[in-house]
């Protein structure tokens, strides 16, 4: 029997964590790695919004690398872009990929055009 918190081994017959003060279960969920890709990247806080709203909507997992560093170097600063210094990427599942990427090409190829 396994603590589901803490993740302690006992022994048959307990059926609490003494420690953590949780019912005890037969086996742990197992941790599977997930391998994130970047679909998305831009330096204008606008966009960042739009690829949120797209992927919220789309119900796929993402997380944002850099968003908080659009206020300080993105949009205003052309040349930081180009290093990468104030973009906002985007990154979900390798199995949500073409599906994200599908999703997003609308928005990429506008924001290429300008």
């Amino acid at each position: 029997m396994f603590c589901p918190k803490c993740k302690a081994e006992y022994i048959k017959g307990v059926t609490e964590c003494p420690e953590c003060k949780v019912p005890l279960i037969k086996r742990l969920p197992s941790e599977e790695f997930i391998e994130f890709v970047k679909v998305f990247e831009s330096p204008n806080p606008a966009l960042t919004a739009i690829i949120k709203s797209i992927l919220d909507d789309a119900k796929i997992k993402y997380f944002v690398k850099g968003e908080h560093m659009q206020g300080l170097f993105g949009g205003q600063m052309q040349f930081t872009s180009k290093a990468g210094i104030g973009n906002a990427e985007f990154f979900v599942s390798k199995e949500d990929e073409e599906i994200a990427k599908e999703l997003l090409r609308e928005v990429e190829d506008n924001s290429n055009q300008e």
